[in-house]
């Protein structure tokens, strides 16, 4: 069991900067649709 944790926290390391970079991206197309629309 501790090794499927453990194998999926180093899922997460590996892939932390991709799901960053798709956060910031969703946050700026909401900006500018909040900034664009209203």
């Amino acid at each position: 069991m501790s090794r499927i944790i453990e194998s999926v926290m180093n899922n997460i390391r590996e892939h932390m900067m991709i799901y960053i970079a798709i956060w910031i991206i969703v946050l700026l197309l909401d900006i500018y649709y909040v900034w664009f629309y209203e």
